[in-house]
């Protein structure tokens, strides 16, 4: 079984992000939900950083 798991650093580089939308209890529940459903994508071959580029995934 696949089990995705981030680390405490990339965990805090998003929280620091989030920080610029709102706060980031409200906003990286979102933000992960809208990765784990494809709306959002990021390349993941790489590791996460605050420079990591988000698109729109599918068609909305």
């Amino acid at each position: 079984m696949f089990f995705w798991s981030i680390s405490s650093e990339t965990s805090a580089m998003a929280s620091a992000a989030a920080l610029l939308v709102g706060d980031p209890v409200a906003v990286l529940p979102v933000l992960f939900h809208l990765l784990w459903t494809h709306e959002l994508v990021v390349d993941v071959s790489v590791p996460l950083h605050v420079e990591s580029v988000v698109s729109l995934g599918r068609d909305l």
